[in-house]
């Protein structure tokens, strides 16, 4: 490999080390890995390709995500227990009609089977997502994977508990 192809490899390596990795800069300069190594390391640039601070960001955003799902998962349990609640709570019925097309109306001491019907499968719906969000951010032990994250970050203090 001639200086200048060497100098040309070298300048693409500092300029895309944070943003590519080796094997797609490779691939773009027609090289192979090894060639990217050897270079980086000829340039004394070795720790260019050092990934821990978007290792860190990765784990950060994911509890960030798992935090997230925790929340949504409350408030489709929330949900779940409002519908049931609907359907022993008085309901107002309405209809159309008449040649005037009013609109008559009349309150029940519990909703329609109907809608007595729609409430328990949507609280059921609520609840069968609830679960699905629980049993994902769980461990095999049944805690929450981001309280053992937790854990391993504080370097296994644990509060009361």
């Amino acid at each position: 490999m001639d200086d200048t192809k060497r100098q040309d490899i070298i300048e693409a390596i500092r300029g895309n080390a944070g943003t590519k990795s080796t094997g797609v800069l490779a691939e773009e300069l027609g090289v192979s890995r090894t060639t990217i190594h050897r270079l980086t390391k000829e340039a004394g640039l070795e720790g260019i390709w050092e990934r821990s601070q978007t290792q860190n960001a990765t784990q950060a955003r994911q509890a960030d995500l798992a935090e997230l799902r925790s929340l949504t998962s409350a408030r489709f349990l929330r949900k779940a227990n409002e519908m049931l609640d609907r359907m022993d709570e008085p309901c107002e019925v309405f209809a159309f009609g008449g040649v005037d097309n009013r609109v008559s109306t009349h309150v029940l001491d519990r909703p329609p089977s109907q809608d007595a019907r729609n409430f328990m499968i949507s609280a059921a719906t609520a609840l069968d997502k609830h679960l699905v969000l629980d049993r994902h951010d769980s461990d095999d032990k049944g805690g929450a994977a981001v309280d053992a994250w937790l854990r391993h970050v504080m370097g296994g203090v644990t509060g009361a508990g």
